[in-house]
């Protein structure tokens, strides 16, 4: 069974019938992934996945990311890309320098924020 496949269809307002013949296969098809413990072929999988925008994982709830690998951004993470996004090139260099030093002294163990006097 198909764990969140009768919850996406419904949340996006397609009948089983619909969505199967979006698919090219049966309305029973759908019925038994819904319902029976009978799954889909990876390919259907995959399409099913499109379809609703979420990832296989997700789908055959294995996973409660709806994007697959997509990283969780936190609101300060967030809120560093969209300014990032309004700094001007000349200045994006220079921050770039600063995270690759930034990164080189944490690989290395050593304070990235200590001055290298």
């Amino acid at each position: 069974m198909v764990a969140r496949l009768k919850q996406l269809r419904k949340e996006n307002g397609y009948s089983q019938k619909k969505l199967a013949d979006i698919l090219g296969i049966t309305q029973q098809a759908i019925y038994k992934y819904e319902n029976l413990a009978v799954e889909p072929d990876i390919q259907t999988l995959i399409m099913i996945a499109d379809i609703f925008g979420v990832s296989v994982d997700y789908l055959i709830g294995h996973s409660d990311a709806q994007r697959g690998a997509a990283v969780m951004l936190t609101k300060e993470e967030l809120r560093h890309i969209a300014l990032w996004r309004t700094v001007p090139v000349q200045f994006r260099r220079d921050m770039d320098m600063l995270l690759e030093k930034y990164e080189f002294k944490a690989a290395n163990r050593t304070n990235p924020l200590k001055s290298d006097k």
